[in-house]
């Protein structure tokens, strides 16, 4: 049976809860995967520092991590991880960062071993709305997707990220929140179990 890795963060900036979370909880309860689900700090370099830990004590086969995109209402498969740090939003400890390296000694970039197409194809015939996206972003999502895919390169194992719009269920009466795009949580939950099966070769 393969070993995999699956990451989510813990709420971030005016999110009280992240769907990201619980998508890699409820993978972490899968039977038939040897699944190990991670929960992240939003917190530049510790993130990573536990991310990287984790891959060299477990030698997942396969490790795709999850992220919160509030601006989205579809699965977006991400495909490039770019070698920087930047956002006007600053981590849960308070630090900003403005284009530092995530590596010093890393390339520029990095492309997801995700199998997209296929991904894609699919959660489109079980009508859930995804699109192929080419930036990740250089916040704490990008940090992590870049930590993977350097850690898939020296190790020959899959990965990739996926970012999920904000869960229906956790919107508030915020005027902020309300009127943010979304997404019912049993889809996304859906949604991870078929990335997850197409990337262990499952179906």
């Amino acid at each position: 049976m393969k070993k995999v890795i699956i990451t989510g963060f813990v709420p971030f900036h005016i999110f009280s809860q992240n769907p990201a979370q619980a998508v890699a909880e409820h993978l972490g309860k899968r039977s038939d995967i040897d699944v190990v689900p991670i929960v992240l700090p939003v917190e530049y370099g510790r993130a990573r520092e536990i991310l990287l830990t984790a891959l060299k004590k477990r030698s997942p086969d396969l490790v795709i991590s999850f992220g919160l995109n509030g601006k989205i209402s579809h699965i977006a498969l991400e495909e490039i991880a770019v070698n920087i740090r930047g956002s006007d939003i600053p981590d849960n400890t308070g630090i900003v960062r403005m284009g530092d390296p995530i590596s010093e000694d890393g390339p520029v970039a990095y492309r997801s071993r995700l199998p997209i197409a296929r991904i894609k194809k699919r959660l489109l015939s079980e009508g859930i709305p995804v699109k192929v996206s080419y930036s990740a972003g250089v916040y704490l999502c990008n940090e992590i997707f870049y930590t993977v895919m350097q850690w898939c390169q020296e190790s020959g194992a899959k990965g990739g990220f996926v970012h999920v719009p904000m869960a229906t269920e956790y919107l508030t009466d915020d005027p902020k929140m309300t009127r943010m795009p979304n997404m019912y949580l049993v889809d996304l939950k859906r949604a991870a179990d078929m990335i997850l099966d197409i990337s262990v070769g499952i179906r």
